[in-house]
């Protein structure tokens, strides 16, 4: 008798089987069709992107190797650049518009070369670390021009309006910098010297930094803590735009063959990109 009961059971297994099968089989097939085609899709889309990483990398070192040819590649390196901020892949764009506005600045068009810093700052691509720096760069390239309210716009929101604190922008120290240049250029002998002692007030940069926990700290470098004491001497000793040496137009940016960093921002004699030892006016 048991084996006639097991088979009813069995029978009657199959038969909600089957009905669950009439039921279900067309959500069931297209749930494994769709995962399918999900998975190849997947596969098939890291493919070309990885096809087009190795294009954009590929096309960086032509432009690194046109940079490295030496002068006179630079603007055909710089159309290079905008073609692979257009259509670069990754984290290239982002790197190829910084390199082309430092490019384009060398050969002394400022004027492309800040719209790009801006564009950078106002596309947010690369977070606030890019967003900062790239003002950053464009404020340089405008302290010997742009009126000081358009470079208080720029860098105010980095520098702050006190010492940089460990919270702040990691840019802060450089933004007060070029800041406190600018106004003293404008004329604002008191607030200028203001921005100079913000910077001092920062302990410099010691060889091996050792935070202890709770106590955070701001450090600035020892180049950044001498041209602050330089500039702040050569202020209140009653330096004038006058004793300052027209600014040199920036030599055309190199780079070794292997490597695409961007240039160090050419130093202009009496400003704060790199001070000229100027001597303060007799009495």
């Amino acid at each position: 008798m048991s084996d006639v009961f097991q088979e009813v059971e069995e029978d009657y297994r199959r038969e909600q089987v089957a009905k669950l099968w009439q039921k279900y089989r067309v959500a069931v097939v297209g749930g494994v069709a769709a995962l399918v085609v999900g998975v190849a899709g997947f596969q098939g889309w890291s493919y070309w992107r990885a096809r087009q990483i190795e294009s954009s990398s590929r096309s960086f070192e032509v432009v690194a190797e046109k940079i490295a040819s030496g002068t006179g590649a630079e603007k055909a390196a710089a159309d290079d650049l905008a073609k692979i901020a257009a259509g670069g892949a990754a984290g290239y764009p982002l790197v190829a518009r910084f390199q082309e506005a430092a490019l384009r600045a060398g050969l002394g068009d400022v004027k492309a070369a800040v719209k790009l810093y801006d564009g950078i700052a106002s596309s947010g691509g690369g977070g606030a670390l890019f967003r900062d720096y790239a003002q950053l760069r464009a404020s340089m390239l405008l302290s010997e021009m742009a009126p000081l309210d358009d470079l208080k716009k720029r860098l105010e929101p980095i520098a702050g309006s006190a010492p940089c604190s460990v919270n702040a922008s990691p840019w802060c120290v450089q933004a007060q910098e070029i800041l406190a240049y600018a106004t003293w250029r404008a004329g604002k002998k008191a607030e200028a010297l203001k921005l100079y002692d913000h910077i001092l007030a920062l302990a410099v940069q010691p060889d091996a930094v050792v935070v202890k926990p709770g106590e955070p700290a701001r450090y600035v470098s020892r180049i950044s803590n001498r041209r602050a004491k330089e500039m702040r001497a050569l202020i209140e000793a009653g330096m004038t735009l006058n004793d300052i040496k027209p600014p040199a137009l920036p030599a055309p940016p190199s780079a070794p063959s292997d490597s695409l960093l961007l240039p160090p921002t050419p130093e202009q004699p009496g400003s704060l990109l790199g001070p000229d030892p100027v001597k303060p006016p007799t009495p």
